[in-house]
């Protein structure tokens, strides 16, 4: 439920028009050569985009998280779990976890901000969360997950690795409630993870107090 909420939810997918499809996926855009490009799926499974006539101007990046519209073929593909007619892609924000240096801190803020549901695929660290924003949608609002060297964290584990969630909302006005979808990369802070149990997640709240959420690696 947390993948079809945030990957439909989005005025370019085919629930807007005449499209169909039968299924939804997750999963990372993987480069064979110049435009040729398969889906490793956050299964373990991989997909062949067999059909893509829908997409025709759709410009592969390896590395990108997506959420993949897709029907099935019965064509088979050697070296593919799948064969699909490929409906929509949705890019999904995909961003490093990265040391914050003391000169960045205005920069990346530390506004408020709930994280709704996170969890591990892939070698990435999904997060669902909400915000308050203004009326006005155009104000791009900034979300950053950091190691910070210079912050002694009240709540710091020995057995995990302390992260902070960060939200910069530039000054917008704190009218609705809005939500989102990011997805960092864990290999970012590999030579951090070596026999940690899971990350700690530090957060300012949208009702302004901060909280530690654990998350353990699978």
């Amino acid at each position: 439920m947390p993948l079809l909420h945030s990957c439909i939810d989005d005025d370019h997918s085919p629930l807007h028009n005449d499209n169909t499809y039968s299924l939804l996926a997750m999963g990372t855009i993987r480069i064979i050569e110049g435009n040729d490009y398969y889906f490793d799926l956050d299964d373990g499974t991989q997909m062949y985009p067999g059909d893509t006539a829908y997409i025709k101007n759709y410009t592969p990046i390896e590395g990108q998280r997506a959420c993949i519209y897709y029907n099935l073929l019965s064509k088979k593909v050697n070296g593919y779990d799948y064969n699909a007619q490929v409906i929509h892609i949705q890019n999904i924000e995909t961003k490093d976890i990265y040391v914050m240096p003391t000169a960045k801190a205005d920069s990346i803020g530390d506004d408020r901000i709930n994280i709704t549901n996170m969890w591990f695929a892939n070698h990435h660290l999904n997060i669902e969360y909400q915000i308050m924003q203004g009326q006005d949608s155009s104000v791009k609002h900034l979300q950053s997950l950091i190691v910070n060297p210079d912050n002694d964290n009240e709540n710091d584990k020995t057995d995990y690795i302390t992260l902070e969630f960060r939200h910069n909302a530039h000054n917008d006005a704190s009218q609705v409630q809005g939500t989102g979808f990011l997805s960092f990369r864990l290999d970012s802070i590999a030579s951090l993870m070596e026999g940690k149990k899971g990350l700690n997640i530090r957060t300012r709240t949208i009702y302004d107090y901060i909280r530690y959420t654990t998350i353990d690696f699978k």
